[in-house]
């Protein structure tokens, strides 16, 4: 699990991410497949699918931290 750095937009009851970046590059995401969320001890983790033009992604958010993970590429 890598961290890395998100762009995305918190609306009242939901994220939407635009791009994340890592060692150096930048990712446009094209679309949001799917969102859920699941307990660790008292954390909440979020972790959102989603797909630039041609890779899907698994990116983790700790909202107790702010941190974002990409779990797998």
């Amino acid at each position: 699990m890598e961290q890395i750095k998100v762009l995305a937009k918190f609306n009242l009851d939901k994220i939407e991410i635009a791009a994340f970046s890592r060692a150096g590059r930048s990712y446009k995401i094209t679309r949001q497949n799917f969102v859920h969320h699941f307990r660790e001890g008292d954390r909440t983790i979020f972790i959102f699918h989603v797909s630039d033009e041609a890779n899907t992604y698994q990116l983790r958010f700790e909202p107790e931290t702010l941190k974002w993970f990409l779990v797998e590429d």
